[in-house]
């Protein structure tokens, strides 16, 4: 299956290669920042289930913590990517670039003690202070 998305003036568009998508909702200060949120919504994916139609070497990156780069789309500064802040190639793209409502899993909440006190987390999903087990440079 395949899902497609992109930037606000659609510069930038891509498609996801994949049967589902899973995601995180992540409560990090950088990725508040980023998306002037209480949280960001990251669907996770391997550089070769991403398929860029246009835009992708235009993208203007930004290192927002060690080895960790955010990409924005140098027109409207949509956040279109993060990478390598997972400690191998694992990719974030912002959940709100992709088009439509596609049936996205939500996994769980990263980051959680960066969580601002006007937002409430308010489902049973796993809850983690770091990267999940087995993920990321950190764990709890």
């Amino acid at each position: 299956m395949t899902f497609s998305g992109g930037c606000l003036c659609g510069s930038v568009r891509y498609r996801i290669d994949r049967k589902f998508l899973n995601a995180m909702h992540c409560y990090c200060s950088m990725c508040r920042k980023a998306h002037g949120t209480a949280l960001s919504t990251h669907v996770m994916a391997k550089p070769s289930q991403v398929l860029w139609d246009r835009g992708r070497n235009d993208l203007i990156a930004y290192e927002s913590s060690r080895q960790a780069y955010r990409e924005f789309c140098p027109k409207c500064g949509t956040h279109i990517l993060v990478h390598g802040q997972s400690g191998d190639d694992t990719l974030a793209i912002p959940a709100g670039t992709l088009d439509g409502a596609p049936p996205i899993t939500i996994r769980g909440h990263i980051f959680v003690e960066e969580l601002v006190p006007w937002h409430a987390i308010s489902d049973d999903l796993p809850q983690h202070v770091g990267w999940p087990q087995g993920f990321g440079k950190t764990t709890n």
